[in-house]
């Protein structure tokens, strides 16, 4: 469990301010989830959180116009 309604959204309005800082370690493509796996069962990745681009060019896009 996560959060009720009130934190999710007390948490979301926090991080559309930037006070919120998710610790991003490394970004992967989509074709690169074998080695995030990887790297997570060897213990191998760097500390913070991991994510992968879902049909997105490239990291920190924030609207459908900058993806165009």
């Amino acid at each position: 469990h996560f959060a009720n309604l009130k934190q999710a959204s007390e948490a979301n309005r926090l991080m559309v301010e930037g006070r919120l800082d998710p610790c991003m370690s490394e970004v992967f493509g989509w074709d690169d989830i074998p080695r995030a796996h990887m790297q997570m069962l060897q213990n191998k990745h760097k500390p913070g959180n991991m994510a992968v681009l879902v049909q997105a060019k490239r990291p920190g896009l924030r609207s459908l116009e900058e993806s165009a």
